[in-house]
């Protein structure tokens, strides 16, 4: 009866790095997915701008932009995401195992290499996405 309780036997603990590189991956393309989407809706004339062209009003090309405008939100929110999602897994869900073999290291060695590809894509595509994000006309002047 004054016996300590014998120890719990150890449990496998459970990663949760690949899960949550896996879903903020997935979550990415949906959002660069949803932006084009968003894009695409956005800019595209309704069907009386082509039967009727006064019927489009001036409104539209500030429908244009106010698309293309939420569109960059999404496309950035996106590729965030895509490129944490495969940080996440460069650094934490590929690492090689004590006893891999050849097969299995050249597995995890393209697939490090596809991680870091995606990664530098998005970042690439992000500086893209702020370079086309200036207004016409808006410049900045260095002091």
């Amino acid at each position: 009866m004054w016996m300590p309780m014998p120890v719990p036997a150890k449990r496998a603990a459970i990663d949760p790095w690949p899960i949550l590189g896996f879903w903020t991956r997935a979550i990415g393309f949906f959002l660069i997915f949803a932006g084009t989407l968003v894009v695409v809706l956005g800019a595209s004339p309704g069907g009386g701008c082509y039967t009727n062209t006064g019927s489009c009003g001036t409104g539209f090309l500030g429908q244009v932009a106010n698309s293309i405008w939420a569109a960059k939100i999404l496309w950035v929110l996106g590729l965030g995401a895509l490129g944490a999602g495969a940080a996440i897994r460069l650094h934490w869900g590929l690492q090689r195992p004590e006893n891999a073999g050849p097969e299995q290291t050249n597995w995890i060695l393209a697939d490090r290499r596809m991680n870091g590809l995606l990664f530098l894509i998005s970042v690439i595509l992000m500086l893209v996405l702020l370079l086309t994000f200036w207004p016409p006309g808006f410049s900045i002047t260095v002091p």
